[in-house]
């Protein structure tokens, strides 16, 4: 607004000195020249501004004044959307140390044992009037059913244990049944000669190392070299 009153003076003043100096000159002559010089000097002030056309010109004056301004508050908001919003840093976790794995045992391998086992019915053959009718042929000639043969056990096995995986491997009839009020396994029959098929003390009985144990094949634990035979007997033991 300043410089918009200041150019409405200088053309109001502008004005005034023509009308006057035209009135100057139609009435003194000879007096135009130092009348027109003060104009002259206002229209060189003039120059360096450039003389106004309009009150268009007057206008774009205040525009460029307010330019700085707002180019200013462009600056401000550039630089703040320039301003990133500070990244969060991450939490670190301590690092988990790795278990490792258990090293497995190695698996003991059972000891193996061997012991010997045999199985025999000789007291038959004194004896064949008393045997039952049609097994004479189960009785062999020199009445060894099975001869010494080295079996494999592992520790904590019984007699009976030993015998049953003898017959099973060498193919021989073995029939027994569990009596629970012994707590052991009774051998009734094997090679399909039975107690009672030669006479009423018949049946069959174990060794070990050459004695008869008192209790039952399943109660027996073999050791390692035990010497096991099992004898047919006719008359309760009597004759073996």
């Amino acid at each position: 607004m300043k410089h918009l009153k200041r150019w409405m003076c200088l053309f109001s003043l502008l004005l005034l000195l023509t009308l006057a100096a035209c009135g100057n000159t139609g009435e003194q002559g000879a007096v135009v020249t130092p009348t027109v010089s003060p104009t002259v000097g206002v229209e060189e002030s003039l120059a360096p501004s450039e003389q106004p056309s309009g009150e268009p010109q007057a206008s774009e004056a205040p525009a460029a004044t307010q330019q700085p301004a707002q180019s200013q508050d462009r600056g401000e908001s550039s630089t703040a959307a320039a301003t990133p919003a500070p990244t969060p840093k991450p939490t670190q976790k301590p690092a988990v140390k790795a278990t490792p794995a258990p090293t497995p045992k190695p698996t003991p391998t059972p000891k193996v044992n061997t012991c010997y086992l045999s199985i025999e019915c000789k007291t038959i053959l004194g004896r064949m009037e008393d045997l039952t009718p049609g097994k004479e042929s189960l009785v062999p000639s020199d009445g060894v059913i099975l001869s010494r043969k080295a079996i494999s056990f592992e520790e904590g096995e019984s007699v009976f244990d030993v015998l049953l995986r003898a017959t099973q491997t060498y193919g021989i009839h073995m029939e027994y049944e569990y009596t629970p009020g012994f707590g052991s396994h009774y051998i009734e029959g094997i090679n399909n000669l039975y107690e009672f098929d030669c006479g009423a003390g018949s049946g069959w009985m174990y060794y070990v190392n050459g004695v008869k144990p008192n209790y039952g094949v399943s109660k027996y634990t073999v050791k390692n070299g035990d010497v096991i035979e099992f004898k047919y007997t006719c008359d309760l033991g009597f004759d073996l």
